[in-house]
């Protein structure tokens, strides 16, 4: 018919119109998915999120999305096909940009403090893990012990070592980055596994942070930071960890310790680990110990008194109650580590003194010690009422909770004859504690 004839002239060539069905299916198929796994996410950061671990555990979910990962996860599909109109390939709504970066935010709610964890492994790998903790002559994770074999990946990578593989591979301004350090991280949270390190060190995770921090020239604060707090949880604790990063740093400490100073919001986790670590190295008697403690430049750095009364004059200064965030917050507890470790060398009041010392020089009396008082009121009212949290905080620096407590009470005193409480060192013309710290 001549009206068929003229509506088809209107139209594209028969190869556009059968690419269409071809893009609409593929973009069908994303959105589904991502709807699937945003659910998932939602679910296990919620109340039931125990049972909703076991069931993912139970329907294999974990080694079906591994079995998946090349194929549909991180895919590359043909760029004409996925990008939205007024978009590129590279933009973060991107469908395709999108999926990825749920699912990595599936892989951290899904590892994050939950020993269901280690279903992100193959046989071989926890196979692997149980050999780091005999050679070590440590005793083997609970956690591991207790993993359903029957659950695990199979194939010859686990999801969590394809994760890694993908991330080295990363450029530096992509924009997975950050969601990718946060997913690996979240493996390492919670009380620190020496195998579960010296896994990811086997594996080259330290040479490629350090190569992102200090010669990537990456400039994202949210990558510096995913990085910084990464780097914190491989290296905590752990000798080797030590020896490896001073072997990759030696030549650009000067680098390095300039890019923990421009920012102790994004690098503060590092400072904590590096804190709580040199505390225990030099509590221990270990030739090991001992060689990294006379060569590693950061150690040495981190241990100088001034260093650390740099960095608590400075962590408190930037952080206020009204000004809190769950980004910022970490600052106030890194703080309280410097103190705890000080009281328990018996050297808070020297360290107070000293805060005291650095507002009279900055010609802010009183400023940042009325700063402190009132950050400390508010830890009391979030801490002491969130069970979860504040087992976070006793796992992460293996303080007991009721230290943190003690420490902050003593602080808190209102006994101005105490030498460890913060009004003894503030002058009566510039007490300002009893105003009310939600006060706008």
């Amino acid at each position: 018919m001549p009206g068929g004839t003229s509506e088809e002239s209107g139209l594209p060539h028969a190869s556009a119109r059968t690419q269409l069905p071809q893009s609409m299916k593929i973009m069908h198929e994303i959105m589904y998915k991502l709807e699937v796994l945003y659910v998932l996410c939602v679910l296990l950061m919620g109340r039931q999120r125990n049972q909703v671990h076991r069931m993912i555990a139970e329907f294999k979910l974990i080694p079906g999305l591994n079995n998946l990962f090349d194929k549909l996860i991180w895919r590359k599909h043909s760029t004409s096909a996925l990008v939205l109109h007024g978009h590129n390939q590279n933009c973060d709504c991107s469908p395709d940009i999108t999926l990825k970066i749920q699912f990595l935010r599936l892989l951290q709610s899904f590892s994050d403090h939950h020993e269901n964890k280690y279903l992100l492994l193959n046989n071989q790998e926890l196979n692997e893990l149980s050999a780091i903790s005999l050679k070590a002559n440590i005793p083997e994770v609970e956690a591991v012990l207790n993993t359903d074999r029957s659950l695990v990946c199979d194939g010859k990578r686990g999801l969590l070592t394809r994760l890694l593989q993908v991330m080295k591979k990363e450029p530096a301004e992509s924009s997975f980055r950050f969601w990718q350090a946060r997913a690996v991280e979240s493996f390492l949270r919670g009380t620190t596994s020496y195998a579960d390190q010296m896994f990811l060190l086997k594996r080259g995770l330290l040479e490629h942070i350090l190569y992102c921090i200090v010669d990537s020239e990456c400039k994202s604060r949210d990558v510096l930071q995913s990085y910084f707090d990464l780097l914190g949880e491989l290296m905590k604790f752990n000798v080797d960890a030590f020896k490896r990063f001073n072997k990759y740093i030696n030549t650009d400490a000067k680098v390095f310790l300039k890019q923990i100073n421009s920012s102790l919001v994004d690098s503060n986790m590092l400072v904590r680990c590096v804190t709580l670590s040199l505390d225990r190295f030099e509590n221990q008697v270990d030739m090991k110990v001992a060689e990294v403690l006379s060569e590693c430049r950061l150690l040495a750095y981190i241990s100088q008194v001034p260093t650390q009364m740099s960095f608590l004059f400075r962590l408190i200064n930037i952080i206020h109650v009204q000004t809190l965030t769950q980004e910022n917050v970490s600052c106030l507890n890194t703080s309280l580590v410097i103190l705890m470790l000080a009281r328990r060398r018996e050297r808070l009041p020297l360290y107070l003194r000293l805060l005291q010392r650095m507002e009279h020089s900055k010609k802010y009396p009183g400023f940042l010690l009325n700063n402190f008082h009132n950050l400390l009121r508010f830890w009391q009212q979030h801490y002491l009422h969130k069970d979860k949290d504040s087992t976070c905080l006793e796992n992460s620096s293996c303080i007991s909770f009721s230290y943190w407590k003690e420490t902050v009470s003593i602080l808190l005193n209102p006994d101005r004859q105490s030498p460890s409480a913060l009004v003894s060192y503030i002058e009566e013309p510039y007490m300002d504690i009893d105003r009310d710290f939600t006060e706008e």
